[in-house]
């Protein structure tokens, strides 16, 4: 019976494409130049928080519970808790507000909870409210989380990259980094990690909608130069790549270290 159970779950999960942000490899870096500017107070505890494991280790750990029997206790509410979705001409205030959350919402309430009642949290769910706000501070970064209503995130926007019929949601999920960089996430890490105190200090300042609303910003960049092409299915390949790369770093850089500050400041 369970194993029917999670069968009709996962069938249902098919067309639910719009949760997943990054790909693996992008969520990793996001962690691992977090991981690199905690302060020692928060890497200690967080280590001691996750049983010796890095917060790298668990970067997808919020995709992957969507696939895993632990949808069965819960975590389904946390399915919309990945994107939000801004239409042409709107911002996150403006936007149609999702009734069960949205990467925003669900970010502000874990912080909070994490920092105001932390003492009255059970130890897994502090293990599992770390988790979640490591990966879905990388999400709220990946520009088609920001992607229109109308078209799901992107996903309805079909495009063709390097001769492969897809859409343009997951040439941002994970086909972006892969082509850019044939590097390890270790590699991106430590290539893109190299700004000065004062960048990540200022670059960190803001709220979740802040940012949020810069990443809006970048996905209507890409919409616009997805549909300049005046073709119905457009064809994406190098240009893309050359013309959005530095996007690409910029947003998983600024993930870091934002993270980064999340993290130091709930374990201060």
């Amino acid at each position: 019976m369970k194993k029917l159970t999670f069968i009709i779950i996962a069938i249902l999960m098919l067309d639910f494409t719009s949760a997943y942000g990054w790909g693996a490899k992008g969520h990793d870096v996001v962690a691992a130049i977090a991981e690199q500017n905690l302060t020692p107070k928060a890497k200690r505890k967080i280590s001691k928080l996750l049983d010796g494991k890095s917060i790298v280790y668990y970067s997808s750990w919020m995709d992957n519970i969507q696939n895993s029997p632990y949808w069965e206790y819960g975590y389904n509410k946390t399915k919309t808790w990945h994107y939000a979705n801004v239409d042409k001409g709107l911002t996150y205030e403006t936007m149609t507000k999702n009734p069960d959350g949205d990467v925003v919402k669900g970010l502000e309430m874990l912080t909070r909870e994490m920092m105001d009642n932390y003492d009255d949290l059970t130890d897994s769910m502090r293990v599992d409210y770390l988790k979640m706000i490591v990966h879905m501070v990388g999400d709220l970064h990946c520009p088609m989380h920001a992607g229109r209503l109308s078209d799901r995130g992107g996903n309805r926007t079909k495009v063709v990259w390097f001769r492969e019929e897809t859409n343009i949601h997951s040439v941002w999920d994970s086909k972006m980094i892969e082509s850019a960089r044939k590097w390890s996430y270790t590699e991106w890490c430590d290539n893109l990690d190299r700004k000065s105190r004062k960048y990540r200090k200022e670059i960190s300042k803001g709220s979740y909608e802040d940012w949020f609303d810069d990443t809006v910003e970048d996905a209507a960049r890409i919409y616009e130069y997805v549909e300049s092409s005046g073709e119905i299915v457009p064809v994406l390949s190098y240009q893309f790549v050359y013309d959005f790369s530095p996007l690409l770093e910029e947003q998983l850089l600024n993930a870091g270290y934002r993270l980064a500050y999340v993290l130091n400041t709930i374990f201060k």
